[in-house]
């Protein structure tokens, strides 16, 4: 240790250092050069400056500093904390040897990794503060999530600290003891954490995205769905769990088991797709029912005033609904959940039987209609209120309906003189249609249980309802 008086005297009032005649000024300057590089301390009354405090050093009036107390070598190297620091990076801590020796490049990889460190932390944050969410979750319970931003934050702090230390001189007045060093291990496990998670999250994601889009397609009670619930309720208790998670086979596992989800939902779906659509060979059975014969002749039929026409409405409609397609393969259905070519989603669409069960009963019901209609037209051809007005028929037309009556079977082409010839006969008889709502308010007025003789009588009310103000005689009740 050098106290001032002994390197700067007083002779005569004038101070200079007795061996080089060195103002005070430049006395200073020269210590300030070996604080700089590390091979002096310089204390001043209430301070003391080593390489680490250079900034406070050089904004000190030079007053102050030509009142400096003494001037010492600065303490040791602080190895063990030098050496826990250069491992906390991942350096070898071999390196912390080599600047004791005067090598500068150790100093610059500790350096660099600091900073990469830095960088990844704030990363890491801004992946915190946005909210790290996995299949529609938050992957970290709110108190895990407010721990871990606040060991990010203390080493962060810490590292940023240690950019102060850019040179040799500097690092060997390091502060930190190789405890405190050491205790920033927990904050840069905690980066390793989140950093984890995100790749896990980032690797998952998209056959999580899949899977939740798929479970709105399907209907909510399909088997299906109910087991994907299942295994997403268990997946994301795992992935809740710092100790589950982080186990080096798990994103793997639950790779496989999202695939094989995905797998059977793409099963699945294909199965539905073949029940609510046509493939090639029914969808050509469709074309050719649209145009069967039957519905042009019920088409034509229709235009009579007796007919219910309702009921071919309703074929046609549900004919219509039968879509065709057979285009959509596996490949297609592990991009997109949903078929690209006919949107098919089973769950907005009511359960019914397969599409061509749905064909071959339309088919049938065509020939029930056929046949229904061609008694009804019979029936009131034949009544006793219309056959007056066969007489009336021009001989043409007489001769189209008495041909119907004697065969009791529609012509395959009906002409429009035979529809003309019917409705001039019926004219006279009065259309009253009756749908299963209107039935049903009449029998239910008045509230429901009834008795037998009660019910009767609510339903020959409803009758006397719908005859009132005309001939019982003509009216014809048409139930749609």
């Amino acid at each position: 240790m050098l106290n001032r008086p002994e390197l700067i005297h007083d002779v005569l009032g004038v101070e200079y250092d007795m061996k080089f005649r060195l103002e005070p000024e430049w006395v200073v300057v020269l210590l300030a050069s070996l604080v700089y590089t590390g091979d002096l301390t310089l204390s001043l009354p209430g301070k003391k400056f080593d390489a680490s405090g250079l900034d406070q050093l050089a904004a000190t009036p030079v007053d102050d500093l030509i009142a400096f107390r003494h001037a010492e070598r600065p303490k040791e190297w602080n190895l063990p904390a030098i050496k826990a620091l250069f491992e906390l990076v991942d350096l070898p801590t071999g390196l912390a040897t080599q600047i004791t020796q005067g090598s500068d490049e150790p100093i610059v990889a500790l350096a660099t990794e600091v900073a990469k460190r830095v960088e990844r932390i704030v990363v890491a944050q801004q992946k915190l503060q946005g909210g790290l969410a996995f299949w529609g979750k938050a992957v970290l319970a709110e108190n895990e999530q407010a721990e871990i931003a606040q060991r990010l934050v203390k080493t962060k702090a810490f590292l940023e600290s240690l950019q102060a230390y850019n040179s040799a001189g500097k690092l060997k007045n390091f502060r930190y003891t190789a405890d405190e060093v050491t205790a920033q291990r927990i904050g840069l496990d905690s980066l390793r954490e989140v950093e984890g998670l995100t790749e896990l999250v980032a690797d998952l994601a998209p056959a999580a995205a899949y899977l939740m889009t798929a479970e709105h397609v399907l209907p909510a009670t399909h088997s299906w769905v109910s087991t994907m619930q299942t295994q997403k309720a268990q997946i994301m208790a795992e992935v809740g769990s710092p100790q589950r998670r982080t186990s080096p086979s798990f994103r793997q596992q639950v790779a496989q088991r999202l695939g094989a989800l995905k797998a059977d939902y793409v099963e699945t779906y294909l199965l539905e797709h073949a029940k609510g659509r046509l493939d090639a060979t029914v969808d050509r059975r469709k074309t050719k029912l649209m145009k069967d014969g039957r519905l042009d002749r019920l088409s034509k039929l229709s235009a009579i005033e007796l007919m219910p026409r309702q009921q071919l409405i309703d074929v046609r409609e549900r004919l219509a609904t039968l879509k065709p397609c057979y285009a959509v393969g596996k490949p297609e259905l592990e991009a997109d959940p949903v078929c690209p070519h006919c949107q098919l989603r089973p769950a907005n669409e009511p359960p019914a039987a397969p599409a061509s069960a749905q064909l071959a009963q339309l088919d049938q019901e065509l020939d029930t209609l056929s046949s229904d209609w061609t008694r009804a037209l019979l029936a009131n051809l034949e009544d006793p209120t219309t056959k007056g007005n066969l007489a009336l028929l021009k001989p043409a037309q007489g001769k189209v309906i008495e041909a119907f009556l004697k065969s009791r079977t529609l012509p395959d082409d009906l002409s429009n003189a035979f529809i003309q010839a019917v409705q001039e006969v019926l004219s006279g008889l009065q259309k009253v249609v009756v749908t299963g709502a209107d039935l049903r308010t009449a029998l239910l007025a008045g509230g429901s249980p009834v008795t037998p003789v009660e019910l009767r009588k609510r339903f020959d009310d409803y009758l006397a309802g719908l005859a009132k103000g005309k001939d019982p005689a003509k009216i014809r009740i048409v139930i749609e």
